[in-house]
């Protein structure tokens, strides 16, 4: 599988997890033996983001609340703050490169929410990235 369709996985894993709070661990293991999944960094991919994301939940939130702007972390819709959570992971905790970030996460948007959320999306990354490039001067 490749790694955008592992994201998606993630993506959906932790919708899920948002909606339900769901016994996650049992979920992964679902979803490695629904798709076949047999790459150790495949499984490892998968399952190190999903409980990566949830461990570090929190923090994520308060970053995100520090980027928005005119809005609330509380008015945002579920997809939205789990596509925010997945992006700012990879940008502020695994730190990889934003382009990959960005480009990965709007392409799940486009597939699993409306038009303008995409935009919005850009936005807050876009927001989140400038303030990343201030504070490293």
């Amino acid at each position: 599988m490749t790694r955008r369709g592992i994201r998606e996985e993630i993506f959906k894993l932790l919708f899920e997890y948002e909606l339900i709070d769901n016994n996650i661990d049992k979920r992964i293991n679902d979803i490695i033996n629904e798709e076949s999944l047999k790459k150790d960094e495949e499984i490892d991919f998968l399952r190190s983001y999903v409980t990566e994301i949830i461990e570090n939940q929190n923090i994520l939130i308060e970053r995100i609340r520090e980027v928005l702007d005119g809005w609330t972390y509380e008015r945002l819709g579920t997809i939205e703050k789990v596509l925010l959570k997945i992006s700012f992971y990879e940008i502020t905790i695994k730190d990889i490169g934003y382009e990959i970030a960005i480009n990965e996460v709007l392409e799940i948007a486009k597939k699993y929410s409306y038009n303008d959320t995409k935009d919005f999306l850009n936005g807050i990354l876009a927001k989140l990235v400038q303030n990343i490039k201030e504070e490293k001067k």
